[in-house]
C-alpha cells in the first residue's frame, strides 16, 4: 500500500498490527518507526542524486528534528497506551481525509502551477540556451542561500515540531515537513519531498534507537516489516502505474477512514472482535 499510494509505512503499519496482532500500543509505534530507516534513506538517495534537495534548509531542518524525535519518542511512555491510540486513530483519520479528498494533492498541483512560470521567467534561465537547459530542473533545491530557507528561526521549529511528531507517533514526520516547505518556504514540489525526505532518514535512526531504548521495539517483529515492505513496495509502484491516481487515492483514503474508526473502536470497546 506505502508503494501504491505514497504514503509512510508507519500510519500504515501502526493500526495494523495494533488490530490484528494484538501487539502494545507502545511497542506498535516503536517497531513501526524502523520501517522507515530503509524507505527514507533509499528515497533521500534518489532526490539528492537529482540534485532535488535543498542542502541549507535540510542542515537547518534536521538538528532540531533529531532532538524532537528524541523528546516525542521519550514522551510516549507518560502517554497511556489506549490514549496513544485514539491519538494515532485522530491522526489516520486526518491523512484518510487528505486522501479523501485530494486536499494535499491539490494543493501541490496548485504549487506547482506557480512555481512553472517563476521557472520560465527566471532571468538565469533566459539569458542563453545553455542555462535554460540546466537551471529549471531544480530551483528551488539550488538557490537555497538565495530564498527564504535562510532565513529567520522558522526551519528551526518546524524541524522540532516535526520531530517530536515523527518520535511520538512512529512515523517520518513529512506530514507537517512537506506542506512547511511547500507554503511558508515556496518550494517546488520535488524539492519539498527530497528535502524532507533527508530531514526523515536523519532522524528515523535515532528514533528508532530511542524507541528500542524504552524497549518499544519488538525487533524480530521489525525485520519481518522490513523484509515484507520490499517486494510490497515494488508490486504497489507496478499496481499504481495501471491505476488512475484519483482513483488510488481516493480509494486508499476510504481504507484509511475505516480504519481509524476500527482502531478507535478496538481502543473504546475492547471486547469488539476487531
Amino acid at each position: 500500500m506505502s508503494g501504491c499510494f505514497g504514503v509512510g509505512g508507519g500510519i500504515l503499519c501502526t493500526p495494523l498490527i495494533r488490530i490484528f496482532l494484538d501487539i502494545d500500543p507502545h511497542v506498535a509505534v516503536g517497531t513501526t518507526m524502523a520501517l522507515i530507516i530503509p524507505t527514507s534513506i533509499a528515497g533521500a538517495y534518489n532526490y539528492l542524486k537529482r540534485k532535488q534537495v535543498d542542502q541549507v534548509m535540510a542542515s537547518k531542518l534536521a538538528p532540531t528534528a533529531v532532538l524532537g524525535t528524541i523528546a516525542g519518542a521519550a514522551a510516549t511512555q507518560y502517554v497511556e497506551g489506549q490514549v496513544l491510540m485514539l491519538l494515532f486513530a485522530l491522526l489516520v483519520c486526518v491523512a484518510g481525509i487528505d486522501l479523501s479528498f485530494s486536499i494535499g494533492d491539490n494543493l501541490k498541483k496548485q504549487r506547482e502551477r506557480e512555481t512553472v512560470p517563476e521557472a520560465i521567467t527566471s532571468p538565469e534561465t533566459c539569458t542563453s540556451p545553455e542555462t535554460s537547459t540546466t537551471e529549471p530542473s531544480a530551483p528551488s533545491a539550488t538557490r537555497a542561500d538565495e530564498g527564504p530557507s535562510s532565513q529567520g528561526i522558522g526551519p528551526f521549529v518546524v524541524g522540532l515540531a516535526a520531530g517530536v511528531f515523527a518520535g511520538f507517533f512512529g512515523v517520518g514526520g513529512g506530514f507537517l515537513m512537506v506542506p512547511c516547505l511547500l507554503y511558508f518556504y515556496r518550494f517546488g514540489v520535488k524539492a519539498a519531498f527530497g528535502t524532507s525526505l533527508v530531514v526523515i532518514a536523519a532522524v528515523a535512526i535515532p528514533g528508532t534507537l530511542s524507541h528500542f531504548a524504552l524497549l518499544h521495539v519488538n525487533v524480530a517483529l521489525a525485520v519481518l516489516m522490513i523484509a515484507g515492505s520490499i517486494p510490497g513496495s515494488l508490486m504497489g509502484s507496478a499496481l499504481a502505474l495501471k491505476l488512475k491516481d484519483s482513483f488510488l487515492r481516493r480509494g486508499f483514503g476510504i481504507i484509511m477512514l475505516i480504519m481509524s474508526v476500527v482502531l478507535a473502536m478496538r481502543e473504546l470497546l475492547p471486547a469488539t472482535p476487531f
